[in-house]
């Protein structure tokens, strides 16, 4: 089993971002419960995890239904043994249904969807329907979806899952209970690596967990993913783990600087040796981009890293504003580049020679 699956929160306190934890424990500690949800948020940060959580919590033969009892004496996570908590777990109860809307757009899907949720559930107490990436759906579907979210039967219960929450009509979104999973912090991917290690007892450093954090870029399922390769492969060094990540080796804050000296040729010279070592320049605008973020948070005070307290990369701010503006438009550039160096070379002797 790979590890993300094996690894995937199984309760509400596994979750890894606290305000969903949060949240959820205070919907659940209600005696009045939504009948749709609205999970927003980027790819890998627990959307249908929280998903099948919710509808293991409905269902559990050993929680206590709830109605009319004051919340201390509830109980609200799922006990995760019963045999609805084990079948929701293995995907494979015939009262939760999860949708992919990317593959199931269309007006028939939603219309099928409304005749069947009439009738009762087959041993569930709720039936619960998890539409994936929603906002795929056609504006004729979400017609049909509309209805059914305003008049739903008692026995049902909607959770509806986005990446792009702008392209939902506004009357579903109101009738949503709508829960923000935000891009994950690094910090909170580190807590979330460490405790798939733990469970594998492994011994990764932290300088290796570090580089794995910043890759995934807000993702839990790409940290896991990519710590699951390391280990697949026994990667112990963080050279040969950049490598595996396509990290480059050329110093950010280096080239920055030869940027603020205007060496052209210096800078043209670190460029060739990435293009030589096959290295992702998309990944490399990244980490410059993210570089300039923290220098011009710092130029306010708003966050002080250790890593740039003593740099020599003192730029005014209407330098970095510049800067940024030149690698975001590099970073468009490169998805229609014959030659991926080229916008970035371009880039360089354009300030450089400014």
């Amino acid at each position: 089993m790979v590890l993300y699956r094996k690894y995937r929160p199984q309760k509400i306190a596994d979750l890894d971002i606290e305000e969903v934890r949060e949240r959820l424990m205070r919907i659940f500690s209600s005696a009045y419960l939504p009948h749709a949800f609205l999970f927003c948020g980027p790819k890998g940060t627990g959307k249908t995890s929280a998903a099948r959580i919710v509808a293991k919590i409905l269902n559990c033969e050993k929680r206590a239904d709830g109605k009319g009892q004051k919340t201390e004496n509830r109980k609200i996570e799922p006990c995760n043994i019963c045999d609805t908590c084990r079948s929701i777990t293995e995907g494979r109860h015939m009262d939760i249904l999860e949708i992919d809307a990317a593959s199931n757009r269309g007006i028939e899907e939603i219309r099928d969807l409304r005749d069947k949720i009439r009738l009762a559930p087959v041993s569930a107490k709720y039936k619960v329907y998890i539409i994936d990436e929603v906002h795929m759906l056609t504006h004729e579907a979400f017609n049909a979806l509309l209805k059914t979210l305003e008049e739903p039967p008692s026995h049902a219960v909607f959770i509806l899952a986005t990446t792009e929450e702008d392209k939902l009509p506004e009357t579903i979104v109101s009738r949503c209970t709508r829960l923000t999973f935000h891009k994950a912090s690094r910090e909170e991917i580190l807590h979330s690596l460490k405790r798939v290690i733990t469970g594998e007892k492994l011994s990764v450093s932290p300088d290796i967990l570090s580089a794995l954090t910043q890759a995934a870029d807000g993702s839990f399922r790409d940290a896991t993913k990519l710590l699951e390769q390391i280990i697949s492969e026994n990667i112990t060094t963080l050279e040969k783990v950049h490598g595996t990540l396509g990290v480059s080796n050329v110093n950010k804050n280096n080239f920055l600087l030869l940027l603020k000296q205007k060496k052209t040729k210096e800078a043209l010279k670190e460029i060739e040796e990435l293009n030589i070592k096959g290295k992702d320049f998309k990944l490399f605008i990244t980490e410059i981009l993210n570089l300039l973020h923290e220098l011009l948070l710092n130029q306010y005070g708003i966050t002080v890293k250790d890593n740039l307290k003593d740099t020599s990369l003192d730029f005014t701010t209407k330098e970095i504003n510049s800067l940024i503006k030149l690698f975001s438009k590099v970073f468009i550039e490169l998805r229609m580049a014959s030659r991926p160096e080229l916008p970035l070379e371009v880039a360089v002797v354009e300030w450089c020679e400014s």
